[in-house]
């Protein structure tokens, strides 16, 4: 872990750096860069909890799902929680290699031209209701994510698919339209579903997953239980998994210590600092580029449809003094949403658009904005997410402080989605994303960059095309200077603001173990045990 150092000096910088004193900047902030006064629990006390629960793990969650289909949510918790443990797909990406390994398919071969990926299902799968898994079911749940009335927005990953057959009941053949050095990437995030729970899928999903759903409380509890006929034999170790929705970070840290709650889900900077200071708790962490913050912008509504306006926007924000004063060093500040880490990434562009108010001055004067004539507009974010509360504020003060007249509005993530997403209605929202690490085709084709259906409803002349030569180029060196060349346009157009790379992070009592949390949000609790189960 690394060492941040006192963070009221972090706090300090932070306001010196964006020209906000410490006061101001504990007013925007809400005091989220101060510890809480804690209290350690006993060892007793904190075993007995363990040992009542034995046999559950208990997960404390920011927020709340909106729906059980898995082809139809993108939502962290969902993915994190029903998607991990009801649902499968052909494949799992190894947080480790970055590569596809078996999961409902055990095997694959590419053809020599590259264009048809012929998949071996696993033998011996069963759904939830006891049904035999077959490769039909494969081929109704990629035709269904690739069908434009269902609307789903995994569609953008499927684009390369032309055809898919089942040959037999364990063979399914994918033909694509052009070669796709990513499609295994593509095709982990596509949950396989079965067809005849479709009508009921929203509510009481069937999946092939090691856990079963249980029953869905909305604002109170998700619950899953052991399939005891998962083809794993010897999985799941527990007996079921229980997310509690706690919305109030401090509460969640409160039911780490008291024992109620075994594990936090997807914390932020400022819990893991307090949880430091803990007993027998410990942090569980990702590689440093698995999520990228942002805000997105409407490109579709005025102003917002002039690239100067979002130029200016991306000036308007200090991103170094947001990583150090929010994630205390333990994010990375960037422009750039593709890491540094992965080698199409665009070299020594992470530093683009510096905090700078004299060019957003500028920029927004080109486009007509002035003191007497201010920009209006609203940002959106979560509720429960406080980072991304923070970013908002941040950048509402620094164009408030232009003269311009900027509002901020919390949001239940369940009506966020419907004014992002659904029916579009807003300017600019915060948000966070996977950056999709094991391969640029996922991140580009996914529901914030795909040319047909992104948060931003951004899709330049040119972007679309530019974009499927680039997925289809099987010549390395050919396919990096291909998406180098999308980010420029990316880095151009500004259709959203990155503000910075971050691993995940769950906070967990010393008791459990065997949690393995996937590259593209996609976890196995399948060996997940907890002490006295």
């Amino acid at each position: 872990m690394q060492d941040t150092g006192n963070p009221s000096k972090t706090t300090r910088a932070a306001g010196a750096a964006t020209g906000i004193n410490r006061a101001e900047f504990l007013r925007l902030f809400g005091g989220l860069t101060l510890f809480a006064a804690t209290t350690t629990v006993a060892g007793g006390r904190f075993a007995a909890a363990l040992a009542a629960g034995a046999g559950t793990l208990t997960v404390g969650i920011s927020s709340d799902i909106k729906t059980l289909d898995p082809q139809m949510s993108t939502l962290d918790v969902f993915r994190h929680t029903i998607r991990s443990t009801v649902f499968e797909s052909l494949v799992f990406i190894d947080p480790d290699t970055l590569q596809a390994d078996p999961m409902l398919a055990e095997a694959w071969t590419l053809s020599d031209d590259g264009l048809e990926l012929t998949f071996t299902i696993r033998e011996g799968v069963t759904w939830h209701d006891g049904s035999p898994f077959t490769a039909g079911d494969v081929v109704y749940s990629i035709k269904r994510a690739k069908d434009p009335e269902v609307g789903s927005p995994f569609s953008a990953q499927l684009e390369p698919v032309t055809d898919v057959v089942a040959v037999d009941d364990r063979t399914v053949k994918v033909t694509l339209a052009a070669t796709t050095p990513g499609i295994l990437s593509n095709l982990a995030v596509v949950a396989i579903v079965k067809e005849s729970n479709i009508a009921d899928i929203g509510t009481a999903p069937i999946g092939t997953g090691p856990f079963t759903f249980v029953n869905w409380t909305p604002g109170d509890h998700i619950r899953v239980e052991r399939y005891d006929s998962y083809y794993r034999a010897e999985q799941p170790e527990l007996a079921a998994v229980e997310w509690r929705i706690v919305p109030d970070s401090q509460a969640r840290l409160a039911g780490l210590q008291d024992g109620s709650l075994q594990l936090l889900a997807l914390v932020e900077a400022k819990d893991v600092k307090q949880a430091e200071t803990f007993a027998d708790v410990q942090v569980l962490t990702t590689k440093p580029y698995i999520l990228y913050e942002n805000f997105n912008i409407n490109t579709k509504r005025a102003p917002f449809d002039d690239k100067r306006v979002r130029q200016a926007l991306a000036h308007a924000f200090d991103r170094e003094a947001y990583t150090k004063a929010v994630w205390f060093g333990l994010a990375r500040p960037t422009i750039n949403p593709v890491p540094e880490e992965m080698e199409t990434y665009l070299p020594d562009s992470s530093s683009r658009y510096p905090f700078d108010l004299a060019k957003t001055e500028a920029l927004l004067a080109e486009a007509g904005f002035s003191k007497d004539k201010p920009l209006k507009m609203e940002i959106l974010t979560i509720a429960g997410f406080d980072s991304l509360k923070s970013m908002a504020l941040l950048l509402q003060d620094n164009l408030n402080r232009l003269g311009h007249d900027v509002t901020v509005r919390d949001l239940d993530v369940t009506v966020w989605i419907d004014r992002i997403v659904t029916n579009p209605d807003f300017d600019i929202t915060t948000d966070n994303f996977n950056t999709g690490p094991e391969d640029a085709a996922s991140m580009f084709n996914s529901p914030n960059f795909a040319p047909t259906s992104n948060v931003n409803q951004w899709n330049p002349p040119g972007y679309a095309e530019l974009l499927a030569k680039a997925v289809s180029e099987n010549d390395k060196d050919k396919r990096i200077a291909l998406y180098r060349e999308l980010q420029e346009l990316v880095l151009d157009e500004m259709p959203q603001i990155t503000v910075d790379h971050l691993p995940l992070f769950f906070l967990a009592t010393g008791g459990v173990e065997g949690l393995v949390i996937g590259p593209s949000g996609i976890d196995d609790y399948g060996q997940v045990t907890v002490e006295g189960s």
